[in-house]
């Protein structure tokens, strides 16, 4: 428990501290920057958007994991590995890319209500959870933070920042320019499909 507060602050300070952000693409309410990283060499990736749902759904669409291929971009499987708590799982992903060889996650999932309206939802890898695969790039580092606001009833503002370390050999430009596209195909699909959750369980 330790180890995640220190890791969730240390990400907020480098957040606290994001520089050189720039607005790369900008569609269906989507905003979606790249900034300098102060810990790793590929860009940090932040996104703002609203989201037409409420809270529970954005929970329930988030620890559905049997599901997490509907909607997040080019994912090739997920596996839920463990379930800490109603609010926190730990689960195994495989993505895949069109220049660099496969990649894969396990990440620990934890969502926190901070108050009335806010919640701050933690994505964290855990590398050495599980073996890695021999045929599959293992994320040696990824740490992303939503801070999810109800506006209003049914109506959720979000700021989505993430910082990955790819691994393996990968030109640091082809990452960087293509880096904006990952967030704004899965949050597109997730405005489109969060409506498939019911506000008490899986669709």
């Amino acid at each position: 428990m330790k180890l995640i507060t220190i890791a969730l602050l240390l990400l907020s300070l480098t957040v606290a501290a994001q520089i050189d952000c720039t607005l790369k693409l900008e569609k269906d309410s989507i905003q979606v920057f790249t900034c300098a990283s102060a810990n790793s060499k590929y860009k940090m990736i932040k996104a703002n958007f609203e989201l037409a749902a409420s809270p529970e759904q954005l929970q329930h669409m988030l620890l559905d994991i049997d599901h997490l291929g509907d909607w997040q971009y080019r994912t090739v499987s997920a596996k839920l590995l463990k379930t800490v708590s109603p609010q926190e799982i730990i689960y195994h992903t495989e993505v895949s890319a069109p220049v660099i060889d496969n990649r894969d996650f396990v990440i620990q999932l934890k969502i926190e209500r901070k108050a009335n309206d806010e919640w701050i939802i933690s994505a964290t890898s855990l590398p050495n959870f599980i073996p890695a695969k021999e045929d599959v790039v293992r994320i040696p580092m990824s740490k992303a933070i939503w801070k999810v606001k109800e506006n209003a009833p049914g109506r959720l503002s979000i700021e989505y920042v993430i910082e990955i370390d790819f691994g393996g050999v990968v030109p640091v430009w082809v990452v960087n320019s293509l880096a904006h596209k990952a967030p704004y195909e899965t949050f597109k699909s997730m405005k489109e499909q969060i409506g498939r959750y019911a506000t008490t369980g899986k669709p």
